[in-house]
This record gives structure tokens, C-alpha cells and sequence, in this order.
């Protein structure tokens, strides 16, 4: 089995402050599902999975990590469960001010926390001694189990 990671060009003012901060071109992580929905953790929606990654306004850079079908299974059980959970603002302000994680963000989640939470809950340490909260999309694309395989608008041209 193979997980399929989703690392997005947003624009806006929220992600471009996240994009400034971090270094980086991305401002948002997902899960591709097998039927390629997406599953993420959205400014003003929280966890959901209502789109697909071909039909993101923004460029998606889709990255694959060859897995275990337990792996990947129990990745996906982890963030379904996630659903309607409310979106992280606190954590998101964290990487502009740089504090440690909050108690008050308890069962909320950002885009990037919950990717890498839900393959750390299946066993799965994307990078060395690095909680969930910590984790940018930025980060999340120096993990050395991350193989790029192209963009989003590669998928839709085909």
C-alpha cells in the first residue's frame, strides 16, 4: 500500500503568513485518499473531506510513502476518526509566535499536526524526536520518507 501526501501552494492572507514564517512554498497538508478525496484540516471547516485533490484551486505537490497496508490502514482509520473536529487556530499562531503547544488546542487540529499524527498513531515517525504540533507543512516535507510523484495539475491534464 502506498500514502499519498498532499503539500499545497494556498494563497490568502492566513497562508501566506504560514508560507513567510516557515520558509517555504507550502501553507497546507492533506491525506489523498485512495479515490483521491482529500482529507484535511481547513481554516473555518475543521476536518473534512469534501474535495478532491484534482480539484484544488491551488497547486498541489503529491508526495507517496510506500507503506505497510497496516500502515496505511491504520493512518487513515486515525484521521477519519478526526472528522468534524474543529480547526487549530491556536497552533497555526504558533508558528508566528514560536510557543509551545497549547492545552486549549485538545482535539482540534492544523492541516500539517493531523498528517503527521495520524502516521505517528500508525507507527510511522515521519521525522526523529518531532511532535505533531511542531510540525509545518514545510517540515513535513524534509521527512526523508516523503518520494515526490508529481502535482495535482499533472493528474488533471491526464
Amino acid at each position: 500500500m502506498t500514502v499519498r501526501i498532499g503539500l499545497h501552494r494556498s494563497s490568502g492572507l492566513v497562508s501566506s503568513l504560514i508560507k513567510w514564517q516557515s520558509r517555504s512554498d507550502y501553507s497546507h497538508a492533506s491525506l489523498i485518499l485512495a479515490d483521491d478525496t482529500v482529507l484535511e484540516s481547513m481554516q473555518g471547516k475543521g476536518v473534512v473531506n469534501n474535495r478532491t485533490v484534482t480539484s484544488c484551486g491551488e497547486v498541489v505537490d503529491i508526495f507517496t510513502i510506500p507503506a505497510l497496508a497496516h500502515v496505511h490502514r491504520d493512518a487513515l482509520a486515525f484521521a477519519t476518526q478526526q472528522l468534524g473536529k474543529p480547526y487549530d487556530y491556536t497552533m497555526v499562531a504558533r508558528f508566528l509566535t514560536r510557543r509551545p503547544e497549547a492545552r486549549k488546542s485538545s482535539g482540534k487540529w492544523f492541516c500539517s499536526e493531523l498528517v503527521f499524527a495520524s502516521l505517528a498513531q500508525a507507527g510511522l515517525l515521519l521525522l526523529r524526536d518531532t511532535e505533531a504540533w511542531e510540525v509545518s507543512p514545510e517540515l513535513l516535507s524534509k521527512s526523508p520518507y516523503l518520494i515526490e510523484a508529481g502535482t495535482n495539475r499533472q493528474r488533471a491534464a491526464a
